[in-house]
Order: structure tokens, then sequence, then C-alpha cells
């Protein structure tokens, strides 16, 4: 996950901090705590489908799985099926991008459904929202426009013509590790 812990602002962990006091999968207090909607599977067996926040350590390595993550599956299907892959890597790589999203928080917050850009083989990591209108244009001119897949921009992702969104947190960047390609998803309100 790289910088995504480095990423979430004080202000949004305090908040966290203050309405969450715990874990929820492992109650440990005093640590930092991240969003994560979802269920983890209990050392019984049992599933505890009552998760909103998690730490670190159980991000990395509790058995989670957040809630309706079917949503983004199929977003990592209809990618792994756009590689030229044998049946057996395309399975392999499928389940590695599952269990990679599962892992990860629920950051940035998507309004619609989670659609984090994916590229050489792995999930893209956030880099931020636009902190002003420069970075807004910047981002919009020059990264590559992400909806389930690599789109098109539409005419109205020109932010200079159109106008900005109603909250800059509706943009979200992401970068490649691998070969540094940047992207931009844009869920509206």
């Amino acid at each position: 996950m790289g910088k995504l812990f480095e990423l979430i602002s004080d202000d949004a962990l305090k908040k966290l901090d203050e309405y969450y006091t715990e874990c929820h999968v492992c109650e440990k207090t005093n640590v930092d705590l991240y969003p994560y909607q979802g269920q983890v599977t209990l050392e019984n067996g049992k599933i505890d489908d009552d998760i909103y926040a998690a730490c670190h350590e159980c991000l990395q390595s509790k058995p989670m799985m957040h809630t309706c993550s079917f949503l983004y599956e199929e977003i990592i299907e209809k990618y792994v099926r756009s590689l030229t892959l044998s049946d057996t890597r395309t399975a392999e790589l499928k389940m590695i991008l599952i269990e990679q999203y599962n892992r990860t928080p629920d950051i940035p917050f998507f309004m619609q459904k989670p659609d984090m850009p994916l590229c050489c083989e792995n999930i893209t990591e956030f880099t931020g929202y636009p902190q002003n209108n420069d970075d807004l244009y910047n981002i919009s001119e020059n990264y590559r426009y992400w909806e389930e897949g690599v789109k098109e921009k539409s005419k109205y992702h020109d932010f200079k013509t159109y106008g900005s969104p109603e909250n800059l947190r509706e943009i979200a960047a992401f970068q490649c590790l691998h070969c540094g390609e940047k992207y931009f998803t844009f869920q509206f309100s």
C-alpha cells in the first residue's frame, strides 16, 4: 500500500479515532484506525460482519473482505481478461488482486462504487485528491481517465471550460508503482 497510509490527513484520522476508539478486528486501542466496511473470518470460522474501522496490522494480516467486494471483483475480472495471459495466470492474478483489494482500506471514498485503476498487473497507488483548481486542471489534463477501465475523457472533464466538480474529493489521483502511469477517477455525488 506504500504511501497510502501517509496520505490520509491527520484530520480524517482524528475524526475516525474520535468516533471509533478501537480496531473492530483486534479490539486494540491507541492505534491509528482506517475506514474499512467489511467482514473478518474469526479463528473459530465464524464471520464478524460488523467491521467499520481496522488498524494497519489487521488490514495486513487478517482474513478480511470488503462489503460488496463483488463490485470491484467484476472490474478485476474485466481487467485480467483484457490481458494476454494463460488461463492459469489469469486465475492466479485475479486472486492476487482480490486479496490485495481486501487488504486496502476504504480510501479514497468512492461515491458510486470502488474503482481503483489497475495497471501492470497491479492495483495502482492512491496519491491523493486535488487540493485546488490548479491541481484539478493538471490531473484532468495530464492523467489517464479510469472508469472501470481506461476510458476516453468526456468533454465535461475539461474543468477549465465546464467548471470544477462540487467537491474536489470527487476526483481521485493514482499512480502505477511499476511504470509510473498516472490515472484519475471522477465519481460525482
